[in-house]
């Protein structure tokens, strides 16, 4: 699972700026999926993957309905039919083999279905339908 945070990109694309005294949580597979801040003394390096960066209080709200999942729990979701989930409220984004169908190039498949959605609404933002007239 892969999370992607837009208002922490550069406008070029660049990467993520992460500024000391962030709250960062960050989410680890050790026994199953568990969510935990960098402010409690973990580290990176003490996890399997770090996939998340998120103020902790949006990425526990966001997570919970997927918290826990086993391996075998996530193997057996159906499909989503947008092949990623995109919440414009907070600007988050999930892509993964997992939404896809789990089949090889799906992960690929479920990126660039994320990156579409995530395109789409800035083109929306910088170009507003017009409102209907009264």
């Amino acid at each position: 699972m892969t999370l992607f945070d837009a208002s922490r990109v550069s406008p070029g694309g660049a990467g993520l700026t992460i500024h000391q005294r962030m709250t960062i949580c960050d989410i680890w597979h050790e026994d199953g999926w568990r969510v935990a801040s960098l402010e409690t003394g973990a580290h990176d390096e003490d996890f399997d993957a770090l996939v998340l960066a998120l103020p902790a209080k949006q990425a526990s709200a966001l997570l919970v309905p997927l918290l826990p999942a086993t391996a075998m729990q996530v193997a057996a979701m159906a499909p989503s039919a947008e092949q990623c989930m995109w919440l414009p409220a907070v600007q988050v984004g999930v892509c993964g083999d997992w939404l896809c169908g789990g089949n090889e190039g799906d992960a690929w498949l479920s990126g660039r279905a994320l990156a579409a959605r995530i395109l789409s609404q800035r083109a929306a933002d910088r170009h507003p339908a017009a409102l209907p007239l009264t």
